[in-house]
């Protein structure tokens, strides 16, 4: 790792900067096996709200929407004043997805100096037989980039069995979109079992918007999951890829789908592509144009 992506990788992005709330992540752990614990007592999945049979406060229901550490902050302060070291119970947690626990675990760990970021993919340690679209936080530990998935507390790995250390995830347990697209264009992967499971959706076009995801989360561009824009701004459920963005999928595939992806070429990648670079307009959640403002 060259001294200009250590500094880039500890340095916050405009999602993951805490704002006046700095002083907050002082308290939230360096250690990844701890940090784990300490996210999983701050942020509760929504898939599990039903599960505890919970009620959560009414003002949650649009927290997966929220794109900054900041504002996400604010309203896990506003549920319960405690120092974030705090565990809080289910019922007044942040209700987000795997992008909320990724993005929180990258925020602690630049704050704490720890080169960090996003990885959109797929995990096949959640549905039996299918790769569900996941989120996980990349982090440099001086000799390599290892996986941490901060979402599998013990309770969380008690239920779906897993076997592995959340903070060393193997890489062939979670998928980088790109490795996944290389696979799926091989024909050694299908993509119809690449998407949400409960929700029925998967395919190439799922695939191919995690790529540009993915590259956009290596240039510290943590969007939404299910934003969507450029290249990828048509794609949707049924809709075939065409054959212009299959090549140029391919080309970015091979660029993000290695352990140690080349940080100069990531870079100017998405730089010089107007169909990559985040616009100031996405199309997000229902299909909508969402103006984002990071």
């Amino acid at each position: 790792m060259t001294p200009n992506e250590r500094a880039y990788y500890t340095s916050h992005s405009k999602v993951s900067d805490p704002g006046v709330h700095a002083r907050l992540l002082d308290t939230l752990p360096s250690d990844p096996e701890r940090l784990v614990v300490a996210i999983s007592a701050l942020v509760l999945h929504q898939g599990f709200v039903a599960a505890l049979g919970i009620t959560p406060p009414p003002e949650s229901a649009d927290d997966v929407d929220t794109r900054t550490i900041a504002r996400m902050l604010e309203r896990i302060l506003a549920r319960d004043p405690a120092a974030l070291e705090v565990a809080r119970p289910p019922e007044r947690r942040f209700i987000g997805v795997c992008r909320d626990y990724t993005l929180l675990a990258c925020a602690a760990l630049r704050h704490h100096g720890v080169p960090a970021r996003a990885r959109v993919g797929f995990a096949n340690y959640f549905t039996p037989d299918f790769n569900e679209d996941h989120w996980v936080c990349e982090y440099h530990t001086g000799d390599r980039w290892r996986l941490l998935d901060p979402e599998l507390n013990t309770r969380v790995r008690d239920y779906f069995k897993v076997r592995f250390s959340p903070v060393d995830v193997p890489r062939d347990a979670f998928i980088v979109a790109g490795e996944a697209w290389r696979r799926a264009r091989a024909a050694a992967l299908d993509p119809a079992t690449c998407g949400v499971s409960v929700a029925g959706i998967g395919g190439a076009w799922f695939i191919g918007g995690s790529v540009v995801r993915d590259l956009a989360a290596l240039n510290k561009r943590e969007m939404l999951a299910w934003d969507y824009w450029g290249l990828t701004r048509e794609f949707r459920p049924g809709a075939p890829v065409s054959d212009t963005a299959a090549l140029r999928l391919d080309t970015l595939a091979a660029l993000t789908a290695s352990r140690d992806p080349d940080w100069k070429a990531i870079r100017e990648t998405y730089d010089g592509g107007d169909e990559l670079r985040v616009p100031r307009v996405v199309v997000s959640k229902g299909r909508r144009d969402v103006a984002v403002d990071v």
